[in-house]
């Protein structure tokens, strides 16, 4: 197995975990607001698809965001996505189709995947800014997986709090 094809398992593997906490939810349990200061399963899931998208097309290729260019914000029907200085709040207070997000997760890991297709070893290394400061590619592949999977458990314990099984296994 070479470097491309480990970051591409490594990426199905947590996507397929992320989708595995989705699986079987249903609207009310998608827009489900919590008590206290937890978030709801739909800003949660929102953010990591954007994130996905932040990271994959802006900060390691430099082109502009999905989210943007095909107007999934509208399409969604929020304002913001939630994280990066905005508020999560407002998705305590609508309701989401669950549909339209995981038409905009498609697309997102359809980008990806074309990305990772060409993904070269020696690119790894190459220095990106993030967080007012530098990251390497390798290192944003890395968080960008941790921090998918890290949400994926925050869906599966918001799920189970409503009574569903978080995780099929």
């Amino acid at each position: 197995m070479d470097t491309r094809e480990f970051i591409q398992e490594l990426m199905a593997s947590v996507r397929h975990h992320a989708d595995d906490a989705i699986k079987g939810i249903t609207v009310e349990q998608f827009n489900w607001p919590p008590p206290g200061t937890a978030n709801t399963i739909s800003a949660i899931f929102v953010h990591l698809v954007y994130s996905e998208d932040f990271f994959i097309q802006t900060i390691l290729q430099g082109k502009p965001l999905i989210w943007e260019v095909e107007g999934w914000g509208e399409r969604i029907g929020v304002k913001n996505p939630p994280g990066y200085g905005t508020n999560w709040d407002e998705f305590k207070h609508i309701t989401l189709a669950l549909e339209t997000v995981l038409d905009y997760q498609q697309k997102v890991h359809a980008a990806t995947a074309a990305y990772l297709d060409s993904l070269l070893p020696e690119e790894l290394g190459r220095a990106v800014p993030f967080a007012g400061g530098e990251r390497t590619v390798a290192d944003m592949i890395i968080l960008l997986a941790n921090h998918t999977t890290s949400h994926a458990g925050e869906i599966a314990a918001l799920k189970g709090i409503q009574g569903a099984k978080g995780l099929p296994y």
